[in-house]
């Protein structure tokens, strides 16, 4: 989606900037930090990693974008990230202490675990990264 980024920081007024090539001092929300669009608008950011040894997906962390609701956006964003992590064979999701939106998200993953729902087919509730 994210192609020409000056079409999408006018239509969304979202400013991004994957940060693979930026020094970690210059970061500013992660090194493969991704959009995530909830209806018509980019409402969260959040910077993923597949831990595949592990098989758990991380978030290192999470930025809930303008007026969106953080617990509307974690609510989604959480079965997102279930769908993610069944795709990728991941059986778990660790949410880092980074950004606003991090505690929410951690208590919205733990909740659509425990409730089974999305693609999660695991038992486990994840904990939070330290």
């Amino acid at each position: 989606m994210i192609w020409h980024r000056p079409r999408v920081e006018r239509l969304f007024g979202f400013e991004y900037r994957i940060e693979i090539y930026v020094s970690r001092p210059k970061r500013r929300w992660g090194y493969y930090v991704l959009p995530f669009l909830l209806g018509d608008g980019l409402v969260a950011r959040v910077d993923l990693k597949a831990d595949r040894p592990r098989a758990r997906l991380l978030v290192s962390s999470a930025h809930v974008e303008g007026q969106a609701g953080p617990a509307v956006v974690a609510q989604a964003l959480a079965h997102e990230l279930w769908t993610l992590a069944s795709w990728l064979g991941l059986g778990a999701i660790a949410v880092g202490r980074r950004g606003a939106l991090a505690r929410v998200l951690a208590a919205a993953v733990r909740s659509e675990a425990a409730a089974g729902s999305g693609m999660y087919r695991g038992g486990r509730i994840p904990p939070l990264l330290t």
